[in-house]
């Protein structure tokens, strides 16, 4: 063997997957040897708790005789050998590499750390060279992991015999899965508790040449019978509908950021029905081909490398008016996530050429649609906005407002390529005029009914654990497959039902373990461990506190904060609620059947008024729910912010601070201003 040989079979990536492995080892051919742990080689034993209770120190083995093999070649070529670890750049790769480290550190001449977000040559050639120190890499990401999987072991390991003995049968209590779990049966008592209120739909038919108009009353949704008959009974004799106002906006809408890990298990599972764990194996194998960038991320920031790859391909693709004006920066709602990016695509060639490339790897038409997806969405992310004209007609029959609204688009802007939801179906309103006349052929009262909520999807149980902050992208999918697997939740179609098993163990949980349920202490618990990864708390801490709280048996106490609020709602609604008090659970329960789920008159002004701004649709769904008008609010603030322009007082202030570059920024300068102001506030106080 030459001198050469011998140097280059001496440098050795690790990394988990045999098939990263050998995609790597063609792109980089005889430089390196590129070895894989095939998945986690290291865990707790399976039989036995694995930890000690006093110290919460780990006993981690090895988990088979194969690993037990792979593990001695990979230290054979690693004596006096340079060692890159490339495991995947999140908490469990960073695990998996850093028990290959512990393993080589003795015998290796050097361990560096490397991350690949994606399987390109270009891109594992630029991050070898930018490897640093295996010692000066992020610990706080291996300590997290501790945390996670140590906390887990024990709660489950302390709690599953003690839920199994009490209820009767076999039973697995978890710190993420029962939260999950009990979200399901939730849903499902809401649903058979849910009693259909009526409600009332006043619309009249008009006649337009040949066309007929549907127009609705200007409340879509009465509440009283008798004033919706009333309505009827007054224009009843009637026989025209004049046009008293015509407003036409130009409406547009922005394209969506690039996925993040749950938004695209969401979209796969309304799209094809793919179930999270589908998606994640289908994404895993895209990336480790090549295809994708890293598929386990809650960021949305593209590289500008990216960014300007894939504004090319547009211009080529449809032309210089498709490409948005404006390049589109995009930022995650946590800035630490933008470490990392969105999932993209990583080949910035068009949609055939990307088909070419998925036939050549041997990969499934499931694979196909997925990476159609992440195509499209990567695309359309740098397209110009889709511009509709809405039109607004008002028409008064014996003093009562009717209204019809219709919408065309003048420029599918990004829904050229992206448009799944398809729901911007065009409304065609023929031309009329103020003034005008139509005849009216028909009156209409619907009565309908409130609908109870939806039973989760798939799709939408990943949505809500985000939105409770259960859970990370790595974490969904097994979430989901975990409750499926031990029997608390089974699919029909597409939908998830709750077993008898599920009643049972909320039941017991919410009686003597209330905190492994509360959504607010797993999402407290979750916030730890991400405080851990930044090196700010000590994973042991997180530990100890589930230890305890699993060997108390002890339920939730009652904060002030939880008092106070229950006060407030028994005084609203007329109740004394002296006697529960101090009881956890049935304050809890009282406070969920009683608190506000209308918005405040206020609320609800405020949204009109957003409306008439941006021309967004407020729907009568939105007006009568609190949270959804929330969220709509904040869309719509964005939508206005589009057309904000600084004045001169607020640009003399941005000046004097030297803030200049933020003029060309109107976001971010009112986000500097308010952080301005505010603190002005605090010195005078």
């Amino acid at each position: 063997m030459s001198k050469k040989e011998n140097k280059n079979k001496n440098r050795i990536i690790i990394v988990e997957s045999p098939k990263k492995a050998r995609e790597i080892q063609k792109f980089l051919g005889n430089e390196y040897t590129v070895k894989a742990t095939v998945g986690h080689f290291k865990d707790l034993p399976e039989k036995e708790m694995g930890v000690d209770l006093n110290t919460f120190e780990p006993k981690f083995t090895i988990k088979s005789r194969n690993h037990k093999k792979i593990l001695s070649e990979i230290k054979k070529l690693a004596k006096d050998g340079e060692v890159f670890i490339a495991t995947d750049p999140d908490r469990e790769g960073y695990a998996i590499g850093y028990f290959a480290y512990e393993e080589l550190k003795k015998r290796a001449k050097s361990i560096k750390r490397v991350e690949f977000y994606e399987i390109t040559k270009k891109h594992i050639k630029e991050r070898l060279k930018d490897a640093i120190d295996f010692e000066k890499s992020n610990l706080g990401l291996f300590n997290a992991f501790l945390g996670r999987r140590v906390g887990d072991r024990i709660v489950g390991y302390i709690l599953s015999p003690k839920a199994s003995k009490e209820i009767g049968g076999r039973f697995s209590v978890g710190r993420v899965q029962s939260p999950a779990v009990r979200l399901i049966v939730e849903r499902e008592e809401e649903i058979k508790n849910f009693k259909p209120q009526p409600y009332y739909v006043v619309s009249v038919n008009l006649m337009k040449g040949k066309e007929i108009i549907e127009a609705f009353y200007e409340k879509q949704r009465l509440e009283s019978k008798v004033f919706a008959e009333e309505i009827i009974k007054n224009i009843k004799d009637e026989k025209f509908a004049t046009v008293i106002d015509i407003r036409k906006k130009e409406v547009k809408q922005s394209p969506k950021p690039p996925f993040t890990t749950s938004v695209l298990q969401q979209t796969a599972s309304s799209q094809f029905k793919f179930s999270p764990e589908k998606t994640m194996l289908l994404a895993q194998d895209l990336f480790e081909n090549g295809l994708i960038t890293y598929h386990r991320t809650d960021s949305v920031r593209m590289s500008e490398e990216a960014i300007s790859g894939i504004r090319e391909l547009i211009k080529a693709l449809f032309g210089e008016e498709y490409l948005s004006s404006r390049v589109r920066v995009y930022k995650s709602k946590n800035t630490q996530a933008d470490a990392h990016e969105g999932i993209r695509i990583t080949n910035f060639i068009p949609w055939e050429e990307q088909e070419i490339l998925l036939k050549e790897k041997g990969l499934s038409e499931d694979h196909k649609k997925l990476l159609y997806l992440i195509y499209q969405r990567s695309v359309a992310s740098q397209m110009a906005d889709a511009v509709y004209l809405r039109t607004t007609v008002l028409f008064d029959i014996k003093n009562y407002k009717f209204k019809t609204t219709g919408s065309i688009i003048k420029f599918l802007g990004y829904k050229k390529i992206y448009d799944i939801e398809n729901k911007d179906k065009q409304v065609i309103i023929p031309d009329i005029k103020l003034g005008e006349k139509l005849e009216k052929v028909k009156e209409n009262l619907a009565e309908k009914f409130t609908k109870p909520p939806s039973r989760y999807t798939e799709g939408s149980l990943v949505k809500k654990l985000e939105e409770l902050g259960i859970g990370r992208p790595s974490t969904y999918a097994t979430i989901l497959k975990t409750i499926k697997e031990r029997g608390y939740v089974k699919k029909e179609g597409n939908t998830l039902f709750p077993t008898e098993e599920a009643y049972h163990l909320i039941e017991y949980l919410n009686g003597k373990y209330n905190w492994v349920i509360d959504y607010n202490f797993t999402k407290e618990m979750e916030e730890f461990l991400d405080k851990v990864e930044e090196n700010k708390k000590d994973w042991k801490e997180f530990v100890k506190e589930l230890y305890e709280r699993s060997t108390s048996g002890e339920v939730s106490k009652v904060s002030k904060k939880m008092k106070n609020y229950a006060l407030d709602l028994a005084k609203k609604h007329g109740k004394n609620i002296d006697d529960i008090l101090e009881d956890y659970e049935k304050l809890r329960d009282f406070i969920e059947k009683h608190k506000d789920t209308k918005p405040s008159e206020k609320q609800i002004q405020y949204a009109k008024a957003l409306s008439e701004k941006t021309g967004l649709e407020l729907s009568e769904e939105v007006l009568q729910d609190k949270d959804k008008i929330k969220k709509w609010i904040n869309r719509a603030k964005k939508e206005a912010m589009k057309d904000y322009k600084l004045s001169e007082k607020q640009k003399a202030i941005l000046i004097k601070h030297g803030q200049e570059k933020l003029l060309e920024d109107t976001p971010k300068a009112l986000e500097w201003l308010d952080k301005f102001f505010k603190q002005r506030r605090r010195k005078r106080k």
